[in-house]
């Protein structure tokens, strides 16, 4: 029987993380879990899918028009949504698939299980301007900016419902630095790692 296989990765603004994760999925034949969440949380949550992706993270092409002073935690929403992901998460694995999940703290929902390969995706925040300049067509301050911001945001929602710190090496497996290795190169240690967390015995 194959054995199933989780990947959570965890990410920086603007590394790539999300692009590794859907090649990874793609490359180990599995599910590929990302904004999809979104919407079977907000079916499990009762709330509005509208509401569901604003508190989880601020969608980038709304972000230059949001009041500077935002406050992302709102606590008696974010609990639940937080909830209601941590459930469809949980269902996910308990049904035996195997799969790779960006995000939404996956890595902390799921810390006990041995089965979980968690990584987290970085790079130095010079090459992240570059790279969100030239995907989003912004202008250098923009860039700066938008980073700043949704790694406040990230981190803000990984902290508020954790008791780890969102980019530090508590509680991940591998942390790769994607200007040095590249997307594909990442892909390829990831599954190298994969590799080696399945022919683990967990029993010895």
């Amino acid at each position: 029987m194959q054995k199933q296989l989780i990947i959570t990765i965890g990410r920086s603004f603007g590394s790539g993380g999300r692009e590794i994760g859907e090649r990874l999925s793609e490359s180990l034949g599995i599910g590929f879990y990302d904004r999809n969440l979104i919407d079977m949380s907000a079916k499990k949550s009762g709330l509005e899918r509208s509401l569901v992706g604003n508190a989880d993270e601020k969608l980038i092409g709304r972000f230059l028009e949001l009041a500077p002073n935002i406050d992302l935690i709102q606590e008696n929403t974010n609990e639940k949504i937080y909830r209601a992901q941590a459930e469809v998460i949980r269902s996910i694995v308990k049904r035996g698939e195997s799969c790779v999940i960006v995000g939404r703290g996956a890595d902390y929902v799921l810390r006990n299980r041995n089965e979980v390969l968690k990584v987290f995706i970085y790079a130095p925040f010079e090459r992240r301007v570059e790279t969100v300049m030239e995907r989003y067509g912004f202008r250098e301050e923009e860039a700066q900016k938008v980073i700043r911001h949704m790694d406040k945001t990230r981190r803000n929602y990984y902290e508020y419902f954790t008791d780890r710190n969102w980019d530090q090496k508590e509680g991940k497996d591998l942390l790769l630095d994607s200007s040095e290795f590249g997307i594909q190169g990442c892909v390829t240690l990831i599954q190298m790692a994969a590799k080696i967390k399945l022919e683990r015995d967990w029993d010895v």
